[in-house]
């Protein structure tokens, strides 16, 4: 529990200053697209770090300590992350189940083809990149 206590609140400290420092950010400057914005928990992490080292002043002292915190932080968060998904997917899994089992034979065709609907627009989403971002491969190292 408190892992996972440790790593919602990373999560959200990471998310919550990511996107204050996105709004406050044109989208382009002088016509050009603003440069891409990290896609890679890692990255994330050092945008972060720089973010709170600016805004709260932390001394070089802190700065190693803190990032040191926050990827471990991260670290847990995958390892729960991972116990989780598949706990997850069976729910899903499930919940379909019992949906369709209420619908009329043509209701479950309707059905079934909105879920296939939702399934390519996630998949479409995961295989472009967000507007701005040039394409990138996949990281070295999937365990940051």
């Amino acid at each position: 529990m408190v892992i996972f206590g440790t790593g919602v609140v990373t999560g959200g400290l990471l998310v919550g200053f990511a996107e204050r420092g996105r709004e406050h950010r044109p989208p382009r400057v002088g016509g050009v697209v603003r440069p891409a914005q990290p896609s890679s928990a890692g990255a994330m992490r050092i945008e972060f770090l720089r973010r709170v080292e600016k805004e709260l002043g932390l001394t070089p002292q802190q700065r190693e300590p803190i990032d040191r915190i926050l990827r471990d932080g991260q670290e847990r968060m995958k390892k729960l992350m991972d116990t989780v998904e598949p706990r997850r997917r069976e729910e899903y899994r499930k919940t379909v189940e019992e949906f369709r089992a209420v619908l009329t034979p043509e209701q479950q065709r309707r059905l079934d083809g909105l879920l296939k609907q939702q399934q390519r627009a996630r998949d479409q989403r995961k295989a472009s990149p967000p507007r701005g971002r040039p394409p990138q491969s996949p990281p070295a190292n999937t365990n940051l």
